[in-house]
């Protein structure tokens, strides 16, 4: 048995509260059960960026503070599924979920500009990374709107074993969005 060693790939993402996050998960062991076997590839948060070195707890705090100012105290809501690219190690995957109703400023990813390799737009709850097979025939994902949402550093290490894909992954500290509402 050949067992390749990609190297881990980093990611800016935001990370939606747990009880968002177990609607989605929900959905993934739905679109499993139909035989899309790409639903637990990824964990259910939005990815941001593909960034080469970790945000500092420092950018990670100013990030999240941007994205709230940029929201003006509204929800972010979750509409239609749409796959984005996802280039993965010099692979090209795509990921499946549903798109976020929300504007990155570009102050949001200039901030640590030089550790930016690739911007993801637009902004999707990962659900499932396609195997190829049309997404258009996939049930639509679960309307859900919420506040309390948090950025991190994503590490997510590619298993590669006899041409089967498979994923590991560690999420790094949260920093929530701050609380405007008094």
């Amino acid at each position: 048995m050949k067992t390749d060693k990609p190297h881990r790939q980093i990611y800016l993402v935001l990370v939606p509260h747990r009880d968002i996050r177990f609607v989605f998960k929900d959905y993934s062991l739905n679109l499993y059960k139909r035989g899309f076997y790409g639903a637990f590839h990824i964990p259910w948060i939005a990815p941001l960026a593909a960034i080469s070195k970790p945000f500092n707890a420092d950018e990670l705090k100013n990030c999240a503070r941007i994205i709230k100012t940029s929201l003006k105290g509204e929800k972010i809501f979750a509409s239609d599924a749409v796959a984005v690219p996802f280039p993965l190690n010099k692979r090209n995957f795509s990921i499946y979920g549903p798109k976020l109703d929300i504007y990155l400023p570009p102050e949001v990813l200039s901030e640590a500009e030089k550790k930016i390799i690739y911007a993801f737009s637009p902004t999707v709850i990962g659900t499932l990374l396609p195997d190829g097979s049309e997404t258009e025939a996939l049930p639509p994902p679960p309307k859900v709107s919420f506040r309390a949402a948090a950025v991190a550093n994503m590490y997510l290490f590619p298993l590669l074993r006899n041409g089967a894909v498979g994923f590991k992954w560690k999420i790094g500290k949260l920093h929530w969005l701050p609380n405007t509402q008094k």
